[in-house]
């Protein structure tokens, strides 16, 4: 699907997809509202028309135009989160080719997205903060409410080897139960490193999917380039943690990297 110059799309412009870190983007619909948002919402802010026919067998759901806009056509009859899933994965790949045509335009009507979120369940607890309180405040959440460990890298490890923004491993305390041990590189942005506390929370949480793709020691290595959220998972929730927190996140699905190697000085 291609977004033409000049074509609207419901107030909000696209988020960028690079690692950049940059200041507020109230403006900005981000990959991980895409399932936060009510699908009806998302299409309305979009400006994108969904209709139910009767698909050729094989096919669920397709974009296409027509005069007045863009619509996605939806295999009439499915059950509704089957409908929305559909809908939801369509408008990802909308936003996603919008932003990496460099198709943006600013003929967008500006919109705050914050005010998509009033009165909803992933409104911030305590309003919109700066980052060094949402960062303090996830550190606490893991320190005290997880009972873990929650630090700035060690001095001593620096440079860090390869494109590593994070760690987390597990250890023991003195009662024997298994505990968190968090760490995240205090030389970058504050804003990234929010957004890295947010996504350490969320694979902490994460029982099993920090279990499966720690290395052989039991460590997890975060990388520190930013991709969008594709779907539910760790991703979607370390930015929805990091909003309820009070920071609006950008693109927060972290890369797992494998053991990196320490080049030898």
């Amino acid at each position: 699907m291609v977004i033409q110059d000049g074509s609207p799309l419901g107030g909000a412009a696209m988020s960028g997809l690079t690692d950049a870190e940059c200041g507020p983007d109230w403006g900005l619909l981000r990959a991980h509202d895409l399932w936060a948002l009510p699908v009806e919402v998302l299409t309305e802010v979009m400006e994108v028309g969904v209709v139910e026919l009767e698909l050729p067998q094989g096919s669920y759901a397709f974009p296409f135009r027509k005069t007045g806009g863009r619509w996605i056509a939806v295999q009439s009859g499915l059950p509704p989160d089957e409908r929305n899933r559909l809908v939801r994965d369509l408008l990802f790949s909308y936003l996603v080719e919008a932003v990496g045509s460099g198709r943006q335009t600013s003929s967008l009507r500006a919109m705050d997205i914050r005010a998509l979120y009033a009165g909803s369940q992933w409104e911030p607890m305590d309003g919109w903060r700066e980052n060094e309180e949402v960062i303090a405040d996830l550190r606490s959440l893991v320190g005290e409410r997880l009972g873990g460990v929650a630090e700035d890298i060690p001095e001593g490890a620096y440079p860090l080897p390869g494109e590593v923004g994070a760690t987390i491993a597990f250890g023991y305390d003195e009662a024997g139960k298994r505990c968190p041990l968090a760490f995240v590189d205090s030389r970058l942005p504050s804003g990234l490193r929010a957004d890295l506390w947010g996504f350490n929370v969320a694979l902490i949480a994460d029982g099993e999917a920090s279990e499966r793709k720690s290395d052989a020691e039991g460590i997890l290595y975060v990388g520190r380039r930013r991709r969008p959220v594709r779907g539910p998972g760790s991703a979607l929730l370390a930015a929805l943690t990091v909003q309820r927190f009070g920071r609006r996140p950008q693109d927060c699905d972290f890369p797992l990297l494998g053991r990196p190697v320490q080049e030898e000085g």
